[in-house]
């Protein structure tokens, strides 16, 4: 809702009803933090501007220890950081106020410089204006370490916001009432909201640099607005619930000036009024929650009369099964991520209506599925070839093609792919096997298969290599084994989840085992892993005697969004990385705390680092594990700004040695015994700094060719064999 008020009507309203004091004694400070404001942003930054972060009052820049005020005008720039959906990197002016307080923050606000300098186009991350959050961050590092790169920092907020109108147009913007809700942990959750509310759109900052913005919070909520210079004519937006920011502290909040990513911003004419809160309580957040989704995981084609119908949900609730109009199963309880199943006794064709009572009490999902018996397919091996036809037995002698096969094999049968080449393929929910009848596909030769979509349940994918896209597992209780991954545009082996299923029904207790994959490489460069997984995984995935190699971006991926809520616990174990061009093993991501377990595994001649937390804060185990000259630390495990050392990681048995010196000591930090060998002071040595020589060792170097012993284990020859 936009309304007009007259400033001098808005000030005499509010001092009416509330008594305010203006500026009194307040503590002004800068700060810079959250993710992103250590990076450096060169691509679009000149030269002289890379890592600058800073406020600056009459020449001088503040440092977080500084105490300023507002009487001379402030300058406030960013390159770094970034206004994201559930968190966000800036640097901020600001001062400390109780939540029994509420305050009007207004001043002319003057647009220095915006977004990209040197032709790139916007990120539409860039940011600037006023700010209110219940908590800030940590400062960032001055100087920066390498390698302690900035953790999230997630707040409920409001901002009067100055935003990049769009990606493609560098000389506009757009302010924005920009609200976010829902925050429960510094590192951010799953569920928060974000609101953005334009006033006032494609204001040319090159002829127009200079408004005024006010930020008022008042008992019921918050009011954003903005007026031309000199004008009294302010146009308003409203956010509701004024203890927003008093969530994660119920006695303070934060208030003041930001700027983000690509902005300077100067502040002018600045005040801040205050007076007693008498705030109205707001209902307690609740996050919205997943539509209702039902998967049917059988299909449409039997070879026996005897079948079995299957089913997930994302929610708790019940299922009522009619087949031909006939109810076969009423009311059955069904477990959100758990496999329904309801046998029944198929006529030539049935028609099975399938309906879903969610527990939440929204509406009834029902599906239909008709399901025909087989005339010309029997048997539990099917035999398929690149020139087999849909028409075929199933034999050796007449091969079906690829795609018949996967929705003609019965649960428990097997399809066995002749060599040859095979195009892009996908295996549907509805060709899930059954939890005591796995499903199997597996190689008579070399059969390469161009990409593969694995969205079933209960499938062993054995022998079979997969080139130019990836193998994409988004089921749950798979064994992929023995499988090559190679010369992918994307990550070779992922284990991932759509977006838009619901935790219930992420990918959850896969099993990758013996597998390879290497040279993947994704058009930007910059993303494709050796094995993923990532993006929405459930518990129980494992990643057993795996070996990543020349990928363009890490060995191992574990990365988490902060958006879709902590993933589920994955173990690796037995497996190398080896002269990837990111990370040998990356264990997580954007704060979100997972006790991921990496164990019995070897980074080596990674082009980053060996072993890292990747900004993971949680009670990760480490265990027996080596590396081996990966170019910056063999093992990064940063201090988390969330909490102290002994609720980090377990550390046990691990080694870390160098063939010649490196630049970088190794920085762990943890529960760490007597058993480590670190890297410090250019020396590997141990808690007690009992030392380990690298020329104790016959070699560091792993053969090239690795190859693997008969039971799958690595041959790694003479590496680490004493002398």
């Amino acid at each position: 809702m936009n309304n007009k008020i007259p400033l001098a009507l808005t000030l005499c309203g509010t001092m009416i009803a509330l008594p305010l004091q203006a500026n009194e004694g307040h503590q002004w400070r800068a700060i810079a933090f959250g993710q992103s404001t250590d990076s450096n942003f060169s691509s679009n930054v000149l030269p002289e501007k890379i890592g600058v972060n800073d406020v600056t009052i009459a020449g001088k820049k503040l440092t977080p220890q500084d105490v300023a005020d507002l009487s001379q005008p402030i300058t406030i720039e960013s390159r770094g950081g970034k206004i994201a959906n559930s968190h966000d990197g800036l640097t901020f002016f600001y001062t400390r106020l109780p939540t029994s307080q509420n305050f009007i923050l207004q001043a002319t606000v003057t647009v220095n410089q915006f977004g990209p300098e040197n032709g790139a186009r916007p990120a539409a991350q860039e940011g600037a204006g006023l700010l209110v959050r219940d908590v800030i961050g940590v400062p960032r590092q001055q100087p920066l370490k390498v390698g302690y790169e900035e953790f999230p920092a997630a707040s409920n907020m409001v901002m009067n916001a100055i935003m990049t109108q769009d990606k493609k147009d560098g000389s506009h913007i757009k302010l924005q009432t920009i609200s976010r809700e829902g925050i429960t942990q510094p590192w951010g959750n799953a569920g928060a909201s974000i609101k953005r509310q334009s006033y006032k759109e494609k204001i040319d900052i090159q002829q127009t640099p200079t408004f005024q913005l006010r930020l008022e919070r008042t008992n019921d909520g918050f009011i954003t607005s903005w007026a031309a210079t000199g004008s009294n004519e302010w146009v308003s937006q409203q956010v509701p619930h004024a203890d927003l920011v008093a969530r994660q502290d119920k006695e303070h909040y934060y208030v003041g000036f930001f700027a983000s990513r690509n902005a300077k911003i100067t502040v002018s004419n600045a005040s801040l009024t205050t007076s007693a809160a008498h705030t109205v309580p707001s209902a307690p957040y609740v996050a919205k929650g997943w539509p209702p989704v039902m998967q049917m995981a059988s299909g449409t084609v039997s070879q026996s009369k005897a079948y079995i119908l299957q089913a997930r949900t994302n929610s708790d609730g019940r299922i009522t099964v009619r087949q031909d109009e006939v109810v076969i199963g009423q009311d059955k309880t069904v477990k959100a991520g758990e496999m329904f199943t309801q046998p029944a006794v198929l006529k030539d064709t049935s028609t099975f209506e399938i309906s879903f009572i969610p527990a939440t009490g929204s509406e009834t999902l029902t599906q239909t599925l008709t399901v025909e018996q087989s005339p010309h397919v029997t048997g539990n091996t099917l035999y398929a070839a690149p020139e087999g036809q849909s028409q075929a037995k199933g034999t050796a002698d007449s091969p079906l093609d690829f795609a018949s096969a996967i929705k003609l094999v019965p649960p428990g049968g097997q399809i066995v792919l002749a060599a040859g080449d095979y195009p892009q393929t996908a295996i549907p929910v509805s060709a899930s096997g059954l939890k005591d009848k796995i499903k199997t596909l597996k190689a008579d030769g070399k059969a390469v298969i161009h990409g593969l979509l694995l969205d079933a349940s209960y499938w062993h994918i054995d022998g079979i290599e997969i080139t130019d896209k990836s193998l994409r597992v988004q089921g749950s209780h798979n064994l992929i084994e023995n499988v090559t991954a190679y010369r992918n545009d994307d990550t070779g082996i992922q284990i991932s989840s759509p977006a838009d299923v619901g935790r219930p029904l992420w990918a959850s207790f896969n099993r990758v085992v013996n597998s390879e994959s290497f040279s993947n490489e994704d058009p930007g460069k910059i993303n494709a892993d050796g094995f993923a997984v990532k993006m929405r995984v459930g518990e129980g995935n494992r990643l057993e005697g795996c070996y990543s190699h020349d990928n363009i971006d890490d060995g191992f991926d574990l990365f988490n969004k902060i958006e879709d809520g902590a993933n589920g616990v994955v173990v690796i174990e037995n497996s190398i990385a080896r002269n990837n061009t990111s990370n040998g093993f990356k264990l997580g991501g954007e704060g979100q705390p997972v006790a991921h377990e990496v164990r019995n595994s070897i980074a080596i001649d990674n082009h980053l680092d060996g072993f890292t937390d990747n900004f993971n804060p949680g009670k990760l185990v480490v265990v027996n594990n080596v590396a081996v000259d990966n170019q910056r630390f063999n093992y990064l495990f940063r201090p988390s700004p969330y909490g102290a050392p002994e609720t980090q990681g377990t550390f046990s048995e691990n080694l870390s040695l160098r063939s010649q010196p490196g630049k970088y000591d190794d920085a762990v930090v943890g529960n760490i015994d007597d058993s480590n060998y670190f890297i410090h002071g250019g020396r590997s040595i141990n808690a007690q700094g009992k030392r380990i020589n690298s020329a104790d060792y016959q070699t560091l170097a792993l053969p090239d060719p690795l190859t693997r012993e008969a039971d799958g284990s690595f041959n790694t020859g003479n590496f680490l064999s004493r002398n």
